[in-house]
């Protein structure tokens, strides 16, 4: 039985005095299931198929976890496709090379539990729609992830579309699924006092960290079927040997992509992807830097931060796995909770955890989750008409303030008269990361450097989504549209080009952290010295 499992179990303890057993499947299916067509469960088909676009992983896995207690009703073994699509916009080799690692590590965890796993890298001559009709065609029905942004959520749709057997969406994303929401959430505040009323009810969802461990019958599909698959539709694993030269990144994984017709000016960096790299990052988190989370977080000089929301956003490991050690550590139990102070919002001390932990989790859960109810809720949310009245009329008002006008070109290259935010933009381009203070800042800047809101929007979205391993992401577009107002309140003094919106400059940054290390660490060369900001 799972940490989530228990923690609920002995919640019920506490408040009724009873111990029963909560835990069962339809938990998971009636809050992380969506069955997105009308068509009906094949019964000739071969497998249930496990089209992965999101959840890229073995452990809490809720879209496996749901196709085995459907091999348990259907007696049908499970046939798991990593599909990694590179005819997306920002299809490049950062983005490839770090998806091809996490592919790496899951050959493994799949081939120990004994699942069929093919990893399947799409190619222009087969593309991935087709591929995921033809095995349709093959199977019981197809079990898909529930991600609401970007490729993974057009597959989801285009599928239930045009696919002619059931579609099962299965939604892995955080501790609260996103179907429980009837509508988006405005601000942390009001979403932190959902999660306070509904933490212990959602523990009762989370997958299981083996999604297997309930199967009741051999769920590996047959040779004879893989083989038929080879030779009726062409499909077959992409070669381990190609997959391991991009794993390998440097030269070996240049060349081995170099042919693919996807953005080689995005080059790969030296952050592994996959699961194990994830969970040495983890450990390394709560060893050195949990402890200092809620005084240093916001410090780039000496950042206690996790740096994990790039192996979050590929689904590499999943926020319960890092929620889990988090409590762990802390020997947290749900009378910890302040339950007088449940349901108010209070940001701290309700967990009944440490400061820093504290204000990890509300990182992490609030925040982070606050970005997919809000992508879930509204097709529109990486738009400017997702800010709020205020901020629009703010800025609107000062729509022909004096301001200093780069064009995305000046900036995607760093080239500002302002260093510090040029540090910043190097950090991105170097390393497919930024600190979360620099990014607030980032966004602030370019706001301030942009002819309108909606173009400083394009341009906040075109870099992040380029450039980011932690893009394209519900998390990142919460992060740029907070730069305009959303899930914020109005601020003054009231201020040029900005008006009610909050206000951050590069010169209260430098007083306040001062920064040498960083300036250093991302100068445009060695020799330069700490310049210009402003």
């Amino acid at each position: 039985m799972s940490f989530f499992e228990n923690t609920w179990l002995y919640a019920i303890k506490l408040v009724k005095g009873v111990m029963y057993q909560l835990y069962s499947s339809s938990n998971l299916t009636d809050s992380r299931v969506r069955t997105m067509n009308k068509h009906p469960i094949s019964k000739s088909g071969k497998f249930i198929l496990y089209w992965m676009t999101s959840c890229r992983r073995f452990a809490y896995n809720a879209s496996l976890q749901h196709a085995v207690s459907l091999s348990n009703l259907l007696n049908k073994p499970i046939l798991v496709v990593e599909a990694v699509s590179i005819t997306h916009k920002f299809a490049n080799d950062r983005i490839l090379s770090f998806m091809v690692q996490g592919i790496m590590d899951n050959i493994i965890d799949f081939s120990e539990k004994s699942v069929s796993y093919i990893p399947w890298v799409e190619i222009k001559q087969k593309a991935g729609s087709k591929m995921l009709a033809s095995l349709a065609e093959e199977s019981t029905c197809v079990v898909i992830d529930d991600y609401p942004t970007y490729t993974p959520s057009k597959i989801r749709d285009a599928a239930a579309k045009n696919l002619q057997v059931r579609v099962d969406a299965v939604d892995s994303n955080g501790i609260f699924p996103m179907k429980w929401a009837e509508k988006e959430f405005t601000t942390a505040y009001s979403f932190r006092k959902y999660v306070q009323k509904n933490l212990l009810d959602a523990f009762q969802t989370i997958p299981s960290k083996d999604p297997t461990e309930h199967k009741n019958r051999n769920i590996t599909v047959s040779e004879e079927i893989i083989s038929d698959l080879k030779k009726n539709i062409g499909f077959e694993s992409t070669p381990l040997e190609w997959l391991w030269r991009v794993s390998e990144g440097g030269d070996v994984g240049n060349q081995a992509m170099e042919e693919f017709p996807i953005d080689h000016t995005v080059p790969a960096v030296t952050s592994k992807g996959g699961v194990n790299e994830a969970r040495i990052r983890l450990q390394k988190f709560l060893n050195y830097r949990l402890n200092k989370y809620s005084t240093n977080r916001n410090d780039p000089d000496k950042p206690a931060v996790s740096g994990l929301s790039p192996w979050l956003h590929f689904g590499h490991i999943s926020s319960y796995e890092i929620i889990h050690n988090v409590l762990r550590k802390e020997n947290w139990n749900p009378n910890s909770l302040n339950h007088e102070d449940t349901g108010k919002g209070t940001r701290t001390g309700w967990w009944g955890v440490s400061e820093s932990s504290s204000s990890f989790l509300d990182q992490i859960i609030t925040w982070r989750e606050l970005g997919f109810n809000f992508a879930y809720n509204r097709d529109d949310h990486a738009t400017v008409e997702t800010i709020p009245n205020w901020a629009k009329l703010s800025m609107k008002e000062h729509i022909n303030d004096d301001r200093t006008i780069y064009s995305l070109t000046e900036l995607e290259r760093a080239e500002t008269h302002d260093e510090i935010w040029n540090a910043a933009q190097r950090e991105l381009l170097r390393t497919g990361q930024m600190h979360n203070y620099m990014r607030m800042l980032w966004g602030k800047k370019i706001l301030e450097w942009s002819p309108s809101p909606e173009i400083a929007a394009e341009n906040m979205i075109y870099i992040n989504d380029k450039w980011a391993l932690d893009g394209r992401d519900p998390n990142s577009y919460t992060g740029i549209f907070w730069v305009l107002g959303r899930h914020d309140r109005a601020w003054g003094p009231e201020r040029p080009i900005f008006g009610k919106v909050r206000y951050m400059s590069s010169e209260s940054a430098y007083r306040k952290l001062k920064l040498k290390n960083y300036l250093q660490k991302y100068a445009k060369d060695e020799n330069i010295t700490l310049a210009k900001y402003g």
